[in-house]
């Protein structure tokens, strides 16, 4: 009787490991590199541009999957084309490993090795067979797919979901395809944050993306930039938009978006910092824009800079949709603030003339007439 119940046991147990590998080896097929999950994902964000968002999360969610199942198959593959005796022998160098994988003929091996060599080179693995493992088994997130899912989440109204997709795509940010969609989904993370009323994180999220400019983290050179503001002289305002520049364009939105919150809480100082680096970089992404339409055109002063600036529609729309030109109005004000009055009011009074957009021309002429007001009394 125990004989039988003993068989009958191991029957079930390899009647289960059976099946558990049969259903593993269905898993792990190799993968179709032609239909991939890039291209999946491609048309995904066609879908979601049409506006079709049930049809474009389902391609995202079976994006998700198809690269989760490619990781997991190159991965397997490697591994088992690892273990032979004759391939250890050779230590971990990839170059001798690949020699080691021709005789052997083990195709499917020197394909993933020969795939990932090709667009990141095997120096970026120190030729290191361990290495490239280590690095494939970190790319089965797609935060890409992660941060259009957040995006369809969050016009649904689903801000925890939303959120939380977007966390996980910034967790996985090291394995963008293009590292610069980080901006992207910080801009996106602050931007829920403040829907959700969550202002401390709102302020997280928009330092994160400004710390990763040089200027903002240069303290001298902000400090040259106060001493510049506070100076009595009457040029000042003209002296400033020649002596600095900043090119950071990527985070130039989130200096105006710092430099209101700053100004709301009444946080004067650090408000005029971001403001003034805002308004550089506006400046530094024009005066670009304008040297390539306008190849005679060169920096005399602010109004003749703002003039030539209002001569191009789309400078204006941009500047518009991009927060610039009240930007140049909050930039006055906080120098105002920050008892910068000479400043202050030499910009006001070039903005009240000059200013591209009629709303903040109207409202520069207001404040500046309400200062001059104020200072004959």
């Amino acid at each position: 009787m125990m004989n039988y119940i003993n068989k009958h046991k191991i029957f079930r147990l390899f009647f289960l490991s059976v099946v558990s590998l049969s259903l593993f080896a269905q898993i792990l097929e190799r993968p179709d590199y032609v239909k991939n999950e890039n291209r999946i994902f491609f048309e995904a964000q066609e879908e979601f541009d049409r506006h079709n968002y049930g049809n474009s999360l389902s391609l995202l969610e079976q994006a998700k999957k198809v690269r989760r199942n490619k990781i997991a198959w190159e991965v397997y593959t490697l591994e088992n084309s690892l273990k032979p005796a004759e391939v250890k022998r050779v230590g971990n160098n990839l170059n001798d490993i690949l020699r080691v994988l021709k005789d052997r003929q083990d195709y499917d091996a020197i394909e993933i090795i020969n795939r990932y060599s090709d667009f990141y080179g095997l120096e970026t693995f120190n030729y290191s067979a361990v290495n490239l493992l280590e690095f494939i088994r970190g790319r089965s997130h797609f935060p890409e797919a992660d941060y259009l899912l957040g995006q369809i989440y969050k016009i649904e109204g689903e801000y925890e979901i939303a959120k939380h997709l977007f966390l996980q795509a910034y967790e996985w940010r090291s394995i963008l395809d293009v590292p610069e969609m980080t901006f992207d989904i910080l801009y996106s993370l602050s931007d829920i944050s403040l829907t959700m009323k969550e202002y401390d994180k709102y302020e997280e999220f928009l330092v994160a993306i400004v710390s990763s400019d040089r200027f903002y983290n240069d303290k001298a050179l902000l400090r040259s930039v106060m001493r510049t503001l506070r100076s009595t002289d009457p040029n000042v305002m003209e002296r400033f938009f020649k002596m600095y520049r900043t090119d950071n364009y990527k985070v130039m939105s989130a200096y105006f978006f710092l430099s209101e919150f700053y100004q709301q809480r009444r946080e004067n100082k650090r408000s005029l910092d971001v403001a003034a680096l805002g308004v550089l970089t506006a400046v530094s992404k024009i005066y670009s824009a304008l040297s390539k339409r306008n190849p005679e055109f060169s920096y005399t002063d602010l109004s003749n800079f703002l003039d030539e600036a209002s001569q191009y529609e789309d400078i204006v729309f941009w500047g518009q949709t991009t927060g610039v030109w009240k930007g140049f109005n909050d930039f006055a004000e906080n120098a105002y603030n920050n008892g910068c009055e000479i400043f202050a009011i030499n910009l006001y009074k070039t903005l009240k003339d000059h200013s591209p957009e009629y709303y903040w021309k109207t409202d520069a002429a207001i404040r500046y007439n309400a200062i001059i007001e104020q200072n004959a009394e």
